[in-house]
């Protein structure tokens, strides 16, 4: 009997103590503070106060009761740039955002009826979010990002919304294809500077053309299918021609599978 009866008095003592953490002001959002982990160029003119404001945070709100979901997806959808990499509670009353800024990866062409061209520009980053949407022609000059046309798929501008995320049954191949980039040391300047076009045929054997700036085109066959092996095995062909052979600055480097195994054909040299 007494030890039910402790038990129920130090059920009641730590309920009590939990309502008084709840409601003290001294665990009460406070303060949040911006930690960047790139540096910015997009992003440069606005302020670390700026894109506080844009989370909407609710300061006086207990810090054990925070929804960092929320907040996390309010900032990225109110700031398209803005990739949040961590929400870190900093007793008593502190939040720290990490982030970074998101880059430009590709520029999807679709059509638009109320544009004078007919088309518009949705401009993309590695996880295929949606940065910005323009109707401003995008020329292949090595500094902006991959115009992306795609045949077989149809989207207009309405399929598209700032902030979001993209889900085409093409995106995780262009997904690979910017990863294998990144990995291989093609960093976003030296990624604009490489390729000039990407256009994609999408089938039951969807083929990829990737047009660089150098002249080769590297081909894949069956993108869809082992497409990071396949885009690492176009670059290290393509490396090996734009190294050794730099007079070969035309032609297909075509990768595809054989006998399970990935293999490519390029120009011949003499």
């Amino acid at each position: 009997m007494k030890n039910t009866r402790l038990f129920i008095m130090l059920g009641v003592f730590i309920f009590l103590t939990g309502i008084i953490i709840l409601c003290s002001t001294v665990f009460t959002l406070n303060t949040v503070e911006i930690g960047w982990l790139s540096t910015t160029k997009v992003l440069s003119g606005k302020t670390d106060t700026e894109i506080i404001d844009s989370g909407e945070f609710k300061f006086g709100e207990s810090v054990f009761l925070l929804k960092k979901d929320k907040y996390k997806q309010k900032l990225e959808k109110n700031n398209p740039y803005i990739k949040v990499l961590g929400l870190e509670l900093k007793f008593p009353n502190q939040l720290k955002v990490t982030v970074s800024e998101r880059e430009e990866l590709y520029v999807v062409k679709v059509t638009n009826e109320n544009s004078s061209s007919g088309f518009s520009y949705v401009y993309l980053d590695y996880d295929l979010k949606v940065l910005k949407i323009t109707d401003t022609p995008v020329p292949a000059n090595q500094q902006n990002p991959a115009i992306v046309t795609i045949d077989g798929l149809d989207y207009s501008v309405n399929d598209f919304e700032v902030g979001t995320l993209t889900n085409m049954p093409i995106g995780d191949t262009l997904k690979s294809i910017g990863y294998m980039l990144t990995s291989t040391g093609y960093t976003n300047t030296l990624y604009k500077a490489l390729i000039k076009s990407i256009d994609v045929k999408y089938d039951i054997n969807t083929t990829v053309n990737i047009a660089t700036t150098y002249g080769l085109n590297l081909k894949l066959l069956k993108a869809e299918q082992k497409t990071s092996q396949k885009m690492l095995k176009a670059l290290s062909v393509y490396e090996y021609y734009h190294n050794s052979h730099p007079e070969i600055n035309a032609g297909d480097i075509t990768v595809f599978e054989q006998n399970g195994n990935v293999v490519a054909t390029g120009p011949k040299v003499d």
